[in-house]
């Protein structure tokens, strides 16, 4: 067992990862807010690139990732 399965951590498909980046590289808003809101309780973390993208510290998670997109976007 893994130390972030033995601590219950909540992570997403990588595939749901992936069309989540695609999405914000491709600035589809309405993807990106649909994805957004399968991903707010995601543990893994976001890449560097996407957290300076999003005005986030290096090391944020996707949960974070998707709060910051659907706070923006409301």
């Amino acid at each position: 067992m893994t130390a972030s399965a033995a601590s219950g951590a909540n992570c997403a498909s990588p595939m749901l990862r992936d069309r989540f980046l695609n999405a914000l590289d491709a600035s589809d808003d309405a993807l990106v807010r649909d994805l957004a809101r399968h991903l707010q309780s995601c543990t893994n973390t976001l890449p560097s690139t996407t957290c300076i993208l999003l005005g986030l510290p290096e090391g944020s998670t996707y949960a974070v990732g998707a709060l910051a997109v659907i706070k923006r976007q409301s």
